[in-house]
């Protein structure tokens, strides 16, 4: 009987119907799973495609900036008339002129000469580096008494008459740079004393004169002044014009007198600053006459 029932229940439900709906079910999962594979190759494709094409846009920024950078460097050797006179222009508006370069001869000293300070000679030079006094700094930052007290201990009866009282102060003054005051100073000292007789000459002036750092003259000779040659010298001592002083009294239009004168040979020369470079020479300021020269070509 269960049998029987089985069976009626297969007939009447129609089995082929089954069998089609089967058939559907697995044909629809069939299509799902190779749509769904289709899918996921594409996006891994398109993935690929993207770095790829970001890897090509680096690369090519990479070389448009290394071929800027290139063209940028070589336009100066383009021979473009116009990029070479721009650049010509700028480069003479930031060099400095060779007239506002000027070294003053007192950077050649080295700073343990020590014996540039009025009162100390080699001697001396070699007793103040054996107890560690090598530099101005070094003198500087000594006392009077104690450089005193150093000469007693080293030899009491040799070094009695010296004396060491302006050492530091010459010393500070070549440290500061300010060589126009210590050459005045040393004028005013005797032997580095500060009993001063007055009007002496500066050892710092003479050693330099000495290592050819400064010109030394005669006194009122007009040939010191940058401009002046034999002929001109002669010209101005013909006219009553005989001494620095003088020359640095006679205006500049009296100068040019006696040139124009003298005839068309002397038309280049120019007078403008003979009366001041003089007057430097008459007051003994030879390093600031020096340094004023150095701005001069040919005295102009």
């Amino acid at each position: 009987m269960k049998l029987s029932i089985i069976t009626d229940l297969f007939t009447e439900c129609r089995w082929w119907l089954l069998f089609w709906m089967f058939l559907a079910f697995l044909l629809g999962w069939l299509l799902k799973w190779f749509f769904s594979k289709d899918t996921d190759d594409c996006c891994n494709e398109l993935e690929a495609l993207k770095k790829k094409y970001k890897d090509l846009d680096t690369k090519y920024n990479q070389l448009l900036h290394k071929k800027t950078s290139k063209r940028i460097q070589t336009v100066p050797n383009t021979g473009n008339a116009l990029g070479s006179k721009k650049q010509k222009a700028k480069s003479k508006t930031k060099q400095p002129s060779k007239k506002a370069v000027v070294t003053s001869p007192y950077t050649k000293l080295k700073k343990d000469n020590l014996q540039i300070i009025e009162g100390i000679g080699p001697k001396m030079d070699e007793v103040l580096k054996k107890h560690g006094i090598k530099t101005w700094s070094d003198l500087a930052g000594q006392t009077p008494s104690e450089l005193r007290l150093l000469l007693d201990n080293e030899n009491p009866k040799r070094y009695r008459i010296i004396d060491p009282t302006t050492w530091s102060d010459q010393a500070q003054l070549a440290v500061d740079g300010k060589w126009r005051e210590l050459i005045a100073l040393q004028k005013d000292l005797d032997t580095g004393k500060t009993n001063t007789v007055g009007g002496t000459d500066s050892k710092l002036e003479k050693m330099m004169q000495r290592m050819g750092l400064l010109k030394k003259w005669r006194q009122d000779d007009l040939k010191a002044i940058e401009g002046i040659g034999p002929k001109i010298a002669g010209l101005l001592k013909e006219q009553g014009i005989t001494s620095w002083k003088a020359l640095s009294q006679a205006s500049v239009d009296t100068l040019k007198e006696v040139l124009h004168k003298a005839g068309p040979r002397f038309k280049l020369a120019d007078p403008n600053t003979w009366p001041k470079q003089a007057q430097l020479a008459d007051e003994g300021k030879w390093e600031e006459l020096q340094e004023y020269q150095d701005f001069l070509n040919g005295g102009k």
